[in-house]
């Protein structure tokens, strides 16, 4: 018997292959991103929109200004002054006569109240508040208060005179920025007198009275010298030999020689020198008095000669 053999071919076993990660994924991934910045351009949009918004909402808001009052105390000697406003004040400055410049900060405030004591005689208050946003307002009023304080210059010396109802503990003044000077007074008048330096400088000068009250002048004062006059007599004793000097310049010249008067006008020089003849058999009394550029007279020369 013939056998047959039966051959069969064994099954080939299939296996799974992994599919290549292609064109799919790319797709996922640029939806992603496209997802992204779909929302981050949103957020810009919305973020921009709203900046746009404020800005406009800014723009168009009122600009307003610090608003400033002013008031007289009870007795009138001060000034109340009241700044108020919708934003936090920057700074406050005032000054009398536009002199010296005392500021207040405003530390964040929206109101600030300040007691400022006015001046004896007529002055201008000048006052000019700014807010953070750099908007300001000035003002300018005349005060006038009772002249406790009174100075006049005679020279180099300047004399402070003055009177009070309560009685006047001390007083002190100060030259500029200068260390203050202090004078005993225990009186209700003041009679004192001062050398003035040289050029123009700034005066302070405060009374304080038993209770404790003050009184303040601040005024500027010029410090000047007289001329200077030297007469002598040549070595022939003929002539008057006269030098007038100073610092400012001079004026002029008033010459009263035996009795005839004359003025001499210069031209501002700062040295003059002249001669004057003596006559035989006279006393020769001659009186020079110079002024300088500033008005100031110095002391009259009397001197008489016989030729």
């Amino acid at each position: 018997m013939n056998q047959i053999l039966a051959t069969s071919t064994p099954t080939a076993k299939k296996t799974k292959t992994k599919r290549s990660s292609g064109p799919a994924d790319i797709r996922k991934v640029v939806k992603v991103f496209a997802i992204t910045m779909m929302i981050f351009g949103v957020f810009m949009i919305g973020t921009g929109s709203y900046a746009i918004y404020k800005d406009n909402e800014n723009k168009n808001a009122e600009i307003t200004k610090p608003v400033i009052t002013e008031s007289l105390n009870e007795d009138s000697t001060a000034v109340i002054l009241t700044v108020t406003h919708d934003k936090a004040i920057d700074r406050i400055e005032y000054s009398w006569n536009d002199g010296e410049v005392q500021t207040i900060t405003g530390n964040g405030r929206k109101y600030i109240e300040q007691e400022i004591e006015i001046p004896g005689g007529t002055n201008n208050l000048n006052v000019k508040a700014v807010d953070i946003q750099g908007q300001e307002i000035s003002t300018d009023k005349e005060y006038t208060a009772e002249e406790i304080i009174n100075l006049a210059i005679s020279g180099s010396k300047l004399k402070i005179t003055a009177e009070n109802e309560t009685q006047i503990a001390y007083m002190t003044y100060r030259w500029d920025e200068e260390e203050e000077q202090r004078i005993d007074i225990n009186a209700t008048t003041v009679d004192q007198e001062i050398d003035i330096p040289m050029g123009e400088h700034n005066l302070t000068v405060i009374l304080v009275d038993i209770n404790n009250e003050t009184i303040t002048k601040e005024q500027k004062v010029k410090g000047v010298t007289k001329p200077n006059i030297e007469i002598r007599l040549d070595e022939a004793k003929e002539n008057y030999l006269i030098t007038i000097t100073d610092d400012t310049g001079i004026q002029k010249i008033d010459v009263i020689i035996r009795g005839e008067e004359r003025t001499i006008e210069s031209n501002g020089e700062k040295e003059l020198k002249y001669k004057i003849g003596l006559n035989e058999g006279d006393e020769n009394r001659l009186e020079i008095t110079a002024y300088n550029a500033d008005g100031i007279a110095s002391d009259t020369m009397k001197v008489r000669a016989a030729k």
